[in-house]
């Protein structure tokens, strides 16, 4: 009799435990229907602030289907973070970014701009790049375009704050003079008093992707043109 209730109860127990596996196995296979999609982080210049900054910029991209964690960041860290795969595309490069950056990336379609690039400088000082001589010229650390466009020109301050640094050491005598595209010297206020803003070239600007998400693109494109969209809004109202 003991021996029955034994092999009974271990029987029932067996049959539990499979039972138990089972289950648990069916609702492993079962397909996620709650997985939260994969956000993409995207390098967003640290110029972008209020109503053009990062939620704003979160907000177009949920509005065109693609899941985005905006990052602010400046130039030079965008480059390296795209790099070492800490982001997975960035806002605004210039068109010869996957040159300077040696690795596979996808432009977008979207022309995200067509700045000037500035040289602001002393009301009485140069009127060109041509004429620089020894006038300290600060430069947003990571801008290709303006390393180009000085070439061997030796007095270069490269600057990691950005912009908004670039013009509080105008001010604070530090700097002469300094590069920038057009958009980025609007967002901190324009030439400082006693500087003016001299046109010397133009730029292209487009958003870029890592390219394992190429299939992301055309999400991405339509983002880019509601942001944009977003930004002249902004602009027309601040005018």
């Amino acid at each position: 009799m003991i021996f029955f209730q034994l092999h009974w109860f271990l029987r029932t127990c067996l049959l539990a435990t499979v039972s138990i596996v089972a289950l648990v196995l069916s609702f492993a296979l079962l397909p996620s229907v709650e997985a939260k999609p994969v956000c993409l982080r995207i390098a967003l210049p640290e110029t972008a602030a209020g109503p053009v900054g990062p939620e704003a910029y979160r907000a177009v991209m949920r509005d065109a289907g693609l899941c985005v964690d905006p990052v602010p960041m400046p130039n030079a860290r965008a480059f390296m973070a795209l790099r070492h795969n800490q982001v997975d595309g960035v806002f605004a490069m210039l068109e010869d970014f996957e040159q300077s950056l040696k690795m596979r990336v996808i432009r977008g379609n979207t022309l995200v701009g067509n700045p000037d690039g500035i040289l602001v400088i002393k009301d009485d000082g140069p009127r060109g790049v041509s004429e620089l001589t020894n006038e300290e010229i600060g430069i947003w650390l990571g801008a290709s375009w303006s390393e180009k466009l000085l070439g061997t020109y030796d007095h270069v301050v490269r600057v990691p704050g950005g912009p908004g640094m670039m013009r509080e050491m105008l001010v604070k005598g530090r700097l002469d003079g300094m590069l920038l595209n057009s958009f980025s010297l609007e967002v901190v206020g324009g030439a400082p008093e006693g500087f003016v803003q001299i046109p010397v070239t133009k730029l292209e600007v487009y958003s870029w992707l890592r390219a394992e998400h190429a299939s992301q693109m055309e999400k991405f494109d339509v983002g880019t043109a509601l942001y944009l969209e977003k930004i002249i809004a902004w602009h027309n109202r601040a005018s």
